[in-house]
């Protein structure tokens, strides 16, 4: 994932988002890491995929640079003379455009956010939004509306687990539960829908939050920590 490289360019066009859910699974490639430490914010960007544009990415922390799209010629060909690492930073400071951007999107909802996914589990997350009854959190129920159950919950546990866990461990559980979470089926039924035979109506099992047992999330998270799994050196 290109979020992991030090340097990360972004413009007023760039687009984020992590929907695993919508297909039965959950944020990986790293998202377990720079998600979970955004704490609320970023178990909120989990379970929803929600879209992040333009600036909001450099509010974030997604790109380190902002620049105006019509700038990237000329920032490209002043990266390619440099010949040393401290000539590329010099380089992009010296192009970045971040002052006088749009302040977050999301400024307005981080209080309900933190109020509502800070809950213990995802089931408990829908319970507040319900007692909310904000246009933010009928939105939200709206986007959960189409998400699988079992998606929600392993977006929620993995979220949970890997604030405790370094990048190398949270690369390591997202590939030990990986295959365990195809088994479940909820993968295959989110692209068969959204990606093959495009009809968005998904046959979710089990079709709702309350019917996700714990055991078979357990199931999946059973020695999540193992070393089985190496990063290559």
């Amino acid at each position: 994932s290109g979020i992991n490289a030090e340097y990360r360019i972004g413009t007023e066009r760039s687009l984020f988002a992590m929907p695993e859910t919508r297909i039965g699974f959950f944020p990986d490639a790293g998202a377990t890491f720079f998600l979970s430490r955004l704490g609320d914010l970023g178990m909120y960007l989990a379970m929803t995929g929600q879209r992040i544009k333009g600036f909001d990415a450099r509010h974030l922390g997604f790109v380190t640079q902002f620049v105006e799209s019509g700038n990237l010629p000329t920032l490209r060909e002043d990266v390619v003379k440099c010949s040393s690492e401290q000539d590329l930073v010099d380089c992009l400071i010296s192009h970045d455009q971040s002052e006088g951007q749009p302040e977050f999107s999301l400024n307005n909802n981080l209080l309900e956010i933190s109020k509502t996914f800070s809950a213990s589990s995802a089931l408990e997350v829908v319970r507040r939004l319900e007692e909310s009854g904000s246009k933010f959190a009928q939105d939200t129920l709206k986007t959960f509306s189409v998400m699988s159950p079992t998606g929600l919950c392993l977006a929620h546990r993995t979220q949970t687990l890997s604030r405790s866990l370094d990048f190398t461990g949270c690369l390591r559980m997202e590939a030990n539960i990986a295959v365990k979470t195809f088994g479940l089926g909820e993968f295959a039924e989110g692209v068969r829908a959204l990606l093959v035979d495009k009809d968005n109506d998904p046959k979710w099992n089990p079709p709702s939050l309350e019917e996700v047992k714990d055991d078979v999330l357990d199931g999946v998270f059973e020695n999540y920590k193992s070393d089985d799994w190496q990063p290559l050196p």
